[in-house]
């Protein structure tokens, strides 16, 4: 009898034996899945699949590919390989290092590809991944068949009875779901498909230095680092754009750069907004050079490049010029202002006379050192800032955040205001009620950047009026996901965001 670990092999070494079955005349039937909660309804599609074949194979998906939301997977990918090796109808598991089964699909060529029933309505498959997979194993000459057993739900098993959510996420998600379904938040994502965005702002070169600190200098107390990789992302304002190009219609993106150039790095294959660049020829493009620890991703040391005095009146009157041609043709029009030297009071004027729908955000950082306040902004339609952003102009640390969002409110005539607050989650006032969510991620594999992608989904839901509710839940989700990519390393997948939210509400 085959023992569990005999079970178990690597990819490479189940596509060999895969062959070998093929010329042997035997017919293979294959299980692609995360099954992290092994449960009844599993173990019969199990069985019904292996009833359709000579052999049975099961490739696992890895765990970094497994975004579901917070503690998922339950189980790493070593114990769900063991537990699903240890059912009788499983002849080989191995466990596949993509996103989907496509490569794998290519490795095994298995003669039927089996998958449960609910994956029957291809309109339910966010990722489109399911059509991608029978067009693979079709053209390999198979066949994609699905089992019609009794149907369970993990996720609704780990969310309920397996601690995934600590208390307070618990009794808020239970409460949401009395109130909105997983359909009405992509009901709600669906009436964003049409929006014409426009984002302002400028382009910053981000750039991560890996190294390995070795030891402190033997003559000054400098920390000596070896120098192992680099990489280059598109920040600032791109960043911003990259996010919103599978939840909006069109985006547009107006850059500020400076005399030397820029050419946005492409984010892994996510093709770019359109982008209009804005060249000032006093000043380099933004660029900011973090050194950062190879193996804990910590930051250890920050360069920046840049001069952030206000662009030249030249500069300043093009921006203009180049608003006055954008800004009425788009539906939102997004600001993520750096406080490097781009946004002047004209542009901000200029902003505010031409958007139909003006969202901005004005962020306080190591560089601008509190000179750059969202307070500079009147007549906005919606602001985004964290609680540093709106306590520090007000030179209040301690006082009640309700009443500074409502002072803010009321000199800035902008009565929609969303408030990140860290772990502590988001509050959200909607010119009547305040709406707070708790954070859905735990782990933070890097902050950068969380907040502008909140900032990019909420704008939209709050331009299409979407129920308050949903404001901070949404954004939370989406800055929660940016918080497990490193850097601008690539955008917050818009199907990665819906398959989040779907976990959440089951």
């Amino acid at each position: 009898m085959t023992t569990c670990g005999e079970k178990i092999c690597d990819l490479q070494t189940l596509a060999n034996r895969c062959a070998e079955y093929r010329a042997g005349g035997k017919r293979i039937a294959h299980c692609h899945g995360a099954f992290d909660l092994l449960h009844p309804g599993h173990i019969q599609h199990l069985k019904a699949a292996r009833r359709l074949a000579d052999v049975l194979v099961v490739t696992l998906t890895e765990d970094k590919y497994i975004r579901k939301g917070p503690g998922r997977p339950v189980y790493n990918e070593r114990l769900r390989a063991e537990t699903i090796a240890s059912i009788a109808c499983v002849d080989h598991v191995a466990t596949s290092p993509w996103p989907t089964a496509v490569e794998t699909l290519e490795m095994l060529q298995p003669d039927l590809y089996v998958k449960g029933q609910d994956y029957r309505n291809r309109q339910a498959d966010v990722t489109g991944a399911i059509s991608r997979e029978e067009e693979t194993v079709i053209r390999l000459g198979g066949k994609l068949v699905f089992t019609d057993e009794v149907q369970f739900s993990s996720t609704k098993l780990l969310n309920r009875h397996f601690g995934v959510f600590n208390d307070r996420q618990r009794e808020y998600l239970a409460d949401l779901r009395t109130r909105f379904t997983a359909g009405d938040v992509l009901s709600t994502f669906d009436s964003l498909k049409d929006l014409k965005v426009l984002v302002v702002g400028e382009a910053i070169i981000d750039e991560y230095h890996y190294c390995m600190p070795d030891a402190m200098s033997n003559k000054t107390p400098t920390i000596s680092a070896r120098f192992e990789s680099a990489d280059v992302f598109a920040g600032g304002v791109e960043a911003v754009g990259n996010h919103l190009l599978g939840l909006a219609g069109s985006v547009d993106v107006i850059a500020g750069i400076g005399r030397d150039g820029y050419e946005v790095p492409r984010v892994l294959g996510v093709p770019r907004a359109g982008t209009q660049t804005i060249a000032r020829p006093d000043a380099p493009t933004v660029r900011k050079r973090r050194f950062v620890h190879r193996f804990s991703n910590q930051k250890l040391f920050e360069l920046t490049f840049l001069d952030d005095h206000p662009i030249p009146v030249e500069t300043e009157q093009e921006l203009c010029r180049t608003l006055d041609a954008l800004a009425p043709e788009a539906d939102v029009v997004i600001v993520t202002d750096f406080g490097h030297g781009f946004l002047t009071r004209p542009v901000i004027e200029k902003l505010r006379e031409k958007s139909r729908f003006l969202a901005v955000n004005a962020q306080i950082n190591s560089s601008n050192r509190g000179f750059n306040t969202i307070r500079k902004y009147a007549r906005p339609d919606y602001i985004s800032v964290d609680e540093h952003e709106i306590r520090l102009p007000f030179g209040d640390r301690y006082g009640s955040l309700e009443h500074l969002i409502n002072r803010l409110s009321e000199e800035s005539g902008c009565s929609r205001i969303n408030v990140t607050l860290g772990v502590g989650g988001t509050m959200y006032f909607d010119g009547n009620r305040f709406h707070t969510a708790p954070v859905f991620t735990d782990g933070i594999v890097d902050a950068i950047g969380a907040g502008d992608a909140l900032l990019a989904l909420t704008s939209l839901l709050v331009c299409r009026n979407a129920p308050s509710e949903l404001v901070p839940f949404a954004g939370n989700c989406m800055g929660g996901l940016m918080t497990q990519i490193v850097g601008h390393q690539r955008a917050v997948d818009a199907a990665d965001l819906i398959k989040f939210i779907k976990t959440l509400l089951s």
